[in-house]
């Protein structure tokens, strides 16, 4: 047989082989595309089921976390520097398929363990981060390290209490027994601080009263101060007293009504003065003095005594003298504790002649 005879041959039996294959492909060619996207799909599935089959995720302005601090804390230790200024970082992980939407930066803590850092001084710590099976692994990371500064963690004891006040207490009111609680404090934090601290000072505004008499409880603000009055401000300071972290102190003071009482002068003077003189007025400088005390106490208290009298026996000038005002029963407090007395003596009229 001649080649072109057996080429003829050949051809014909490819086009009566792709004429049948058109024709199976045609017949239920719905089915048959059914069937193909069908399978598109289950691929699909497979692969992004396949945890060893994963996609780069880039993740910008990634929070770092700081971790083990109470633990250096433990040790001693405690960073002073470096980690208020941990910036967000870029950060790029293989994430497996079927999580490559709803993957996010969280799932990889990204952190610095302080908790191995052994000694003061300078430290560099590595930015560590966390794989698993179900998210993937980091591959890079924009920033791998921070360096701290790391000083001693030091506690101090009975620290002194020092209050303050502002304002000016209402007309008619009257405050006693004033006491901060606690009255000592303990306070922790680096060695480089914590030694500067002399006192605690505590402000109180004395204007804030309440409504009822009694005794009042009131929260005051405080700052920690130096020997010099310099404030020592810091977070990495705590204040803290029977184990409890404060951010403010409780003011006790007790508050009394108060009213003002004349000064008794009845009988203030004994003997007899100068023949031709007479006494023309008696007056005490204050003439009134403020005084404080329960309102039960208080109530019926109209004049104040005082504790001694005034010898006019033969005078015949003006006398000033200086008497110490008795506190009544039910007085918590006086204004004044002397008083002034002035005992005018003149002559009499038409008497200087005779």
């Amino acid at each position: 047989m001649s080649n072109e005879a057996r080429s003829d041959s050949k051809q014909s039996i490819f086009r009566v082989l792709c004429q049948r294959l058109w024709g199976v492909m045609w017949r239920n060619w719905k089915l048959k595309l059914f069937s193909l996207l069908f399978a598109v799909v289950i691929w699909g599935a497979l692969i992004s089921e396949d945890a060893s089959l994963t996609r780069a995720k880039t993740f910008t302005d990634v929070p770092v976390s700081v971790t083990g601090v109470e633990a250096l804390q433990h040790n001693g230790l405690v960073v002073v520097s470096g980690l208020e200024e941990l910036q967000p970082i870029r950060m790029r992980a293989a994430v497996p398929q079927k999580m490559y939407d709803t993957a996010v930066p969280s799932m990889y803590s990204v952190r610095v363990d302080v908790s191995r850092i052994n000694s003061v001084g300078e430290q560099t710590i590595p930015i560590q981060t966390s794989s698993t099976f179900s998210h993937g692994a980091v591959e890079w990371l924009s920033a791998n390290e921070v360096t701290v500064v790391v000083d001693e963690y030091i506690t101090r004891r009975r620290i002194p209490v020092r209050l303050s006040a502002t304002g000016q207490l209402p007309e008619g009111v009257y405050s006693a027994g004033v006491s901060a609680d606690p009255a000592h404090v303990v306070i922790s934090g680096p060695r480089s601080l914590v030694e500067k601290v002399s006192y605690v000072s505590a402000s109180y505004n004395q204007a804030v009263i309440s409504q009822t008499y009694g005794v009042q409880y009131s929260a005051a603000p405080f700052r920690l101060m130096s020997i010099d009055g310099t404030e020592i401000a810091s977070k990495l300071i705590s204040v803290t007293s029977e184990n409890v972290l404060l951010d403010t102190l409780l003011v006790e003071r007790t508050v009394y009504p108060m009213k003002e009482v004349p000064v008794n002068l009845t009988g203030i003077t004994k003997g007899r003065v100068l023949d031709g003189y007479e006494i023309t007025d008696i007056t005490s400088d204050p003439e009134v003095i403020a005084l404080a005390g329960n309102e039960t106490d208080i109530a019926g208290i109209n004049m104040l005594d005082l504790n001694a009298t005034i010898d006019v026996t033969g005078l015949s000038e003006t006398v000033i003298r200086a008497l110490r005002v008795e506190k009544p029963a039910g007085a918590v407090y006086l204004g004044e504790n002397a008083v002034y007395v002035t005992v005018s003596i003149h002559p009499i009229p038409g008497t200087q002649g005779e």
